[in-house]
């Protein structure tokens, strides 16, 4: 699921001075831990429950298949893919990091099977849009302002994610036919690019 780490790396990171610096995964683990108190197991129960559905399966499956990693190693090589991850180096956010979390996610729901709770649908991105719809978004969003207003170096790496600079890399990216192409392949089996980067704003409590 590297896509979708990077995307959801796509925000920013900071530290609160004095004090020592804060990895922006320490930040992003601050909004998880918020939404594991408030709903973890109707989280583990969606889980189960999508876990039924063979369109979800499908998805699971194809991210531990030699294909995907192809797609990633393939990205990886694009001149605008090297340039996002650049920038998002420059605010000293550890990629890597986020490729080992949701690896070790992945291989998690890989064992879990059924439970018993409503859902919108059978694929991934309806269990994206179902977590979504647990999330404590009030919450989120409080932490998300306290961190702006109280971390500098979080608020301004926000911020540069609105600049003139980021909207070239990112537009570059995105007009790229090879990752466009990559985009489609994803997206045949069941990961919705723009949905996941729907979740990665859910989770920051960006509205």
């Amino acid at each position: 699921m590297k896509v979708a780490v990077i995307i959801l790396a796509l925000v920013a990171l900071g530290y609160t001075a004095p004090q020592p610096r804060v990895l922006f995964h320490e930040h992003f683990m601050d909004f998880i831990n918020v939404i594991v108190e408030e709903n973890d197991e109707k989280m583990d129960e969606l889980v189960e429950q999508y876990m039924q559905f063979e369109e979800f399966q499908v998805s699971i499956d194809y991210l531990g298949t030699p294909n995907f990693r192809n797609l990633v190693h393939e990205m990886e090589d694009l001149p605008e893919f090297k340039a996002v991850v650049e920038f998002l180096e420059t605010h000293d956010i550890d990629i890597q990091y986020f490729v080992d979390v949701i690896n070790s996610l992945v291989d998690g729901i890989s064992s879990r099977r059924s439970l018993r709770q409503e859902v919108s649908g059978r694929d991934m991105s309806s269990f994206i849009r179902d977590s979504i719809a647990l999330f404590p978004n009030d919450k989120l969003t409080a932490l998300y302002n306290e961190k702006v207003a109280e971390d500098e170096a979080f608020r301004l790496a926000m911020e540069s994610f609105y600049s003139d600079e980021w909207d070239a890399i990112y537009s570059a990216l995105w007009e790229n036919e090879t990752f466009l192409n990559e985009v489609a392949t994803l997206k045949e089996n069941g990961i919705d690019i723009e949905v996941v980067l729907l979740e990665a704003k859910a989770i920051l409590g960006v509205n």
